[in-house]
């Protein structure tokens, strides 16, 4: 996304600025395109019920946290079941902290699921209970750390770094 610069107008209260609710929604998208988050659908398919089988991963020097929901299921059968897995990195970069909850059977439990830090990914595993090819669909919101350019500079329109505005109840705002 593209940084959005504040109109403020040529003269103070000459009425060609944004006005205070539209300059504000604009601050909000450049803080928002700062932290780069990304809702991706997956499709993984695992084959017999060999332990640890990977059906995600993502480096582990950029993933901060995401939610995870993933729905498995039994392609010749009706067995499926649903689970919602939240995650967090910890901060040396080494161990992934997760919970899964809000889970749902249809049928016989086709799968368990892990987290883990392996080979620079986080990663989530299935081991599956069914001797099948089984398929997990997986919808994620992930949280990237120093995915976008850090520092990006906010600027009013015509203005230079440290200018001060004032706002019409004379609150100043200084950019920096």
């Amino acid at each position: 996304m593209a940084q959005e610069i504040i109109n403020i107008g040529t003269l103070p209260n000459d009425g060609e600025g944004d006005p205070l609710r539209v300059a504000f929604g604009k601050i909000n998208n450049n803080f928002s395109n700062l932290f780069a988050t990304a809702t991706n659908t997956l499709e993984s398919i695992t084959i017999g019920t060999s332990a640890n089988q990977v059906i995600w991963q993502t480096p582990v020097s950029e993933f901060a946290q995401g939610k995870f929901q993933i729905r498995s299921g039994n392609p010749s059968n009706n067995d499926s079941q649903n689970i919602t897995i939240s995650a967090q990195i910890l901060n040396n970069l080494t161990q992934v902290k997760w919970t899964g909850y809000a889970t749902t059977i249809n049928g016989n439990a086709i799968a368990t699921y892990d987290m883990d830090v392996s080979a620079g990914n986080v990663r989530i595993l299935t081991t599956p209970l069914a001797n099948a090819e089984i398929q997990h669909f997986i919808a994620s919101s992930v949280s990237y750390i120093d995915v976008t350019d850090i520092s990006l500079l906010l600027e009013l329109d015509g203005f230079v770094a440290n200018s001060i505005m004032s706002t019409e109840s004379n609150i100043n705002i200084t950019t920096e």
